[in-house]
C-alpha cells in the first residue's frame, strides 16, 4: 500500500507541473466570420536578442521546422502561435525561400496590426519595406509594409509578450501578389500532437472600389490546461480533499 504522505506529495507535484503543461491558445476570427483556434507550439530560442529585430536566423529556424512537418511555406503567409524567448508570440511569416528562384519576384504586403500596450514586437524588413509604431489610445498600431523578392528573400513579424485575454486585429493588404500563391495564400497553423498543421487556409478578398485585396482577422489569447493537465488537477484536488476530511 502506498503511504498517504507519498501519495499527497506525488499528487501535489503533479498539480504543480500542470502550470508548465498549460497550453496557450489563440482564437482568430476572419473577415468572413470563420473562427480559427490555434494551439501554441514552441520556438524557445528565437527572438532572444534585445530590441525589435526578427533575425534571418530566427526566420530560417521557424520555416525549417514548418517544412519538416510538411508545411508548404514558400509562396504562403503563415500565421502561428508560439512560445518564444520574447514570451507568447503570434508569428507572421511572409513567404520562405525553400527553392531559390532568381532573380525573384517583387512582392508587397502591408499590415496594420493593433495590439495591447503591454505587447512587444519584432520584425524583419531586410529585403525592403517600412515599419512604424503608432500609439492609439490604449492600443498600439503596428503599421508595416513588407517588400521582398519571392524566391530570393522572405520577411517576418511577431507580436510578443501576450497574455491571457489580450486581443487585437490584423489587417493585411496584398499590393503586389508577386510570388505568393493565388489560392490558400494565408495559412493558419496549429500545434497538433507535436506537429505543426494547417488548420485553415484563407485567400485575400477583393476590396470594394478596386483597391488592393485584403484579409482582416481579430484575435484573442486564452490559456487552458491540456486534457492531461486537467486530469492531474482533478486527481491532486481529490487527494487534498480526502486528506482534509480525515
Amino acid at each position: 500500500m502506498i503511504p498517504k504522505r507519498f501519495m499527497l506529495i506525488t499528487m501535489t507535484t503533479l498539480a504543480a507541473g500542470t502550470a508548465a503543461m498549460a497550453e496557450s491558445t489563440a482564437r482568430f476570427v476572419s473577415w468572413s466570420g470563420t473562427e480559427i483556434n490555434l494551439a501554441s507550439g514552441e520556438f524557445a530560442d528565437i527572438l532572444s536578442s534585445p530590441g525589435t529585430g526578427f533575425s534571418t536566423a530566427d526566420m530560417n529556424a521557424v520555416n525549417a521546422e514548418l517544412r519538416k512537418d510538411g508545411i508548404e511555406t514558400q509562396g504562403r503567409i503563415s500565421i502561428l502561435l508560439a512560445e518564444t524567448a520574447a514570451g507568447l508570440s503570434v508569428l507572421t511569416m511572409f513567404d520562405d525561400v525553400d527553392v531559390v528562384d532568381p532573380p525573384g519576384t517583387p512582392t508587397i504586403v502591408t499590415s496594420q496590426v493593433t495590439v495591447p500596450q503591454s505587447a512587444t514586437w519584432q520584425y524583419n524588413i531586410d529585403a525592403g519595406g517600412t515599419f512604424d509604431v503608432i500609439p492609439i489610445g490604449n492600443e498600439i498600431l503596428l503599421s508595416g509594409a513588407f517588400n521582398w523578392n519571392s524566391g530570393i528573400d522572405s520577411e517576418a513579424m511577431a507580436v510578443s509578450n501576450l497574455g491571457e485575454g489580450d486581443s487585437g486585429s490584423f489587417y493585411l493588404n496584398e499590393f503586389e501578389q508577386g510570388g505568393l500563391s493565388p489560392n490558400n495564400t494565408i495559412q493558419m497553423l496549429t500545434m497538433q500532437g507535436g506537429v505543426w498543421t494547417v488548420i485553415e487556409s484563407l485567400d485575400f478578398l477583393p476590396a470594394e472600389g478596386g483597391g488592393p485585396e485584403f484579409e482582416y482577422l481579430t484575435f484573442e489569447i486564452t490559456q487552458i490546461p491540456g486534457p492531461a493537465g486537467m486530469c492531474l488537477l482533478a486527481i491532486a484536488g481529490l487527494g487534498v480533499t480526502r486528506r482534509r476530511r480525515r
